[in-house]
């Protein structure tokens, strides 16, 4: 390990602490947010179980749908972003004064904060995961080691999409005095977009091929629907395209819009 290796692995793992110590002040909230994403797609499966009676839907039957909702709840929370909310109070409060002199981009605590959630939350409903599916056998999937990278390798992708798409929308509070209500308009798209309300392949084909040229599929569908088995092949290969090619394009425009918003920051306090 090189000696700069060593600096951000000690970097990370003291931001990765001091975020764990102070989402510990904040359990009860923590624990609604993961409820909250555990509701929203039992309450889908609810709708869409009832939907499909003892036949099926779009060749989804009511198995099909138990499987797809239990790994979109898993992986959603794999990949959840929420950085714009806080970017929005630190650009607008001035919070952001006291972040700029660190010696390490406002961008790394961002991240460190991302991954201390994760490792709690995730956790968490990995074991009610496995849990539901020890008394409820529908949820359960085939085990293949295979499968399982592939979809790892899918969600950190998937991750870094969202954190990217998070933080860059954050950075429109340089511009405007609401960033979060433009994050709330993708999340309301997102549920379509991304497949958090329904399989994608459900949806009218007006709307899943608005769906296939935009960034929403990628972060979240894909990964879900290789877990499930439903993409494989060369399915795999124009996923994964996709998901490089908007993890790029949002690149540039968080580094556009950083260096763009920082040069007319001005806010005071703090």
């Amino acid at each position: 390990m090189t000696a700069g290796v060593r600096v951000w692995a000690r970097r990370y793992g003291a931001l990765m602490r001091n975020a764990w110590m102070v989402d510990l002040q904040y359990r009860a909230s923590i624990v609604l947010w993961i409820m909250w994403g555990v509701m929203e797609p039992a309450i889908a499966l609810g709708i869409w179980w009832s939907i499909a009676g003892s036949g099926s839907v779009g060749g989804y039957t009511r198995t099909d749908f138990a499987r797809y909702f239990f790994a979109l709840t898993l992986i959603n929370q794999l990949t959840i972003a929420w950085d714009s909310w806080y970017l929005d109070r630190w650009i607008r409060e001035g919070d952001l004064n006291f972040k700029l002199p660190r010696p390490v981009h406002p961008v790394h605590e961002a991240i460190a904060d991302n991954i201390a959630y994760k490792a709690r939350s995730a956790t968490t409903l990995l074991v009610i995961w496995v849990s539901v599916s020890l008394v409820w056998p529908v949820v359960r999937m085939p085990f293949a080691p295979r499968t399982v990278l592939i979809t790892a390798a899918a969600v950190v992708l998937a991750a870094i999409l969202r954190f990217l798409i998070s933080f860059t929308t954050g950075l429109l509070a340089f511009w405007t005095t609401r960033a979060t209500s433009i994050m709330e308009l993708h999340a309301g798209l997102s549920l379509f977009l991304a497949g958090r309300i329904a399989p994608l392949s459900l949806l009218p084909p007006v709307v899943a091929g608005v769906a296939s040229w935009l960034w929403f599929p990628y972060m979240l569908a894909f990964p879900v629907d290789i877990l499930t088995g439903v993409t494989h092949g060369a399915g795999l290969w124009w996923g994964f395209r996709g998901q490089l090619i908007w993890i790029a394009i949002w690149l540039v425009l968080c580094r556009t819009a950083w260096k763009a918003g920082i040069k007319r920051y001005g806010a005071a306090g703090g």
